[in-house]
């Protein structure tokens, strides 16, 4: 997932907690072996080599990231497309029998970076309730965070949040995930016009899934203001942070 994670335990004795982290760790590590498309081993990497109309068996938390994926994708009329407009639309996901593969109609090249991050604080969520840790904050790589258990004062990263005046929000059981121009400049491309996203500057996405956070968070830069807030609302509990080009702050669902 080319990032670093934090891990953030509270309410228990050092040791156990340091435990429970070592636990997380191995667990993220577990996921960037099934996720990676930098390895033509991994689950992700093998549906890659596949042909049209072939398909190969993945593991579950493969299964249940993709079908993450194609709920992101839908919700936000493709504009977060994790083959980048080349294919995902011949994708097709078999959960009972664990298998997902390309349509004989064509095939893409999966690439989960957008999600994979905020999927995998979401696995070790479940991972930390096995633990009975109730309350943490998993951080990945600054970009996504999962505050668990009590409200969590969390600072918000970036030039763009501070200058609209989004430096600090309060999450309890949610994550916010953030995507912006201020570090690697206009790197996020509209699947549909293959052309760098310019509709915002920057654009936060809340929600009691880290990965849909993380996937909309992308999706966000290129959609409509009026869409994320239809979106806000029809989704409760989901909420939404864009920095406009002239610098001005839009709160939807807040």
């Amino acid at each position: 997932m080319t990032t670093h994670f934090e891990v953030i335990v509270a309410g228990q004795e050092s040791e156990y907690a340091r435990q429970a982290a070592g636990a997380v760790f191995r667990e993220i590590d577990h996921l960037e072996n099934l996720l990676s498309k930098y390895n033509a081993g991994s689950d992700v990497g093998q549906i890659n080599l596949l042909k049209p109309g072939e398909t190969a068996r993945l593991g579950a938390e493969v299964i249940e990231c993709l079908e993450v994926a194609v709920w992101a994708y839908e919700a936000s009329n493709g504009l977060f497309d994790p083959t980048l407009g080349t294919g995902f639309q011949w994708l097709k996901i078999d959960r009972e029998n664990f298998t997902a593969g390309w349509s004989e109609a064509g095939k893409g090249e999966l690439d989960l970076g957008g999600i994979a991050k905020g999927f995998a604080l979401d696995r070790v969520k479940s991972l930390l309730d096995e633990w009975d840790v109730k309350e943490a904050v998993l951080n990945a790589g600054t970009s996504t965070v999962l505050a668990l258990g009590r409200e969590w004062n969390l600072g918000v990263g970036g030039p763009w949040g501070e200058k609209a005046g989004l430096t600090e929000v309060v999450l309890k059981d949610r994550a916010l995930s953030g995507s912006g121009t201020e570090v690697k400049g206009a790197h996020i491309v509209n699947p549909k016009t293959g052309k760098p996203a310019q509709r915002h500057l920057a654009a936060w996405a809340i929600h009691a899934s880290a990965a849909k956070a993380d996937a909309l968070s992308t999706a966000f830069m290129m959609m409509e203001t009026e869409q994320i807030g239809q979106l806000c609302k029809a989704n409760p509990g989901m909420a939404a942070y864009v920095v406009k080009p002239d610098e001005q702050l839009i709160k939807m669902g807040v």
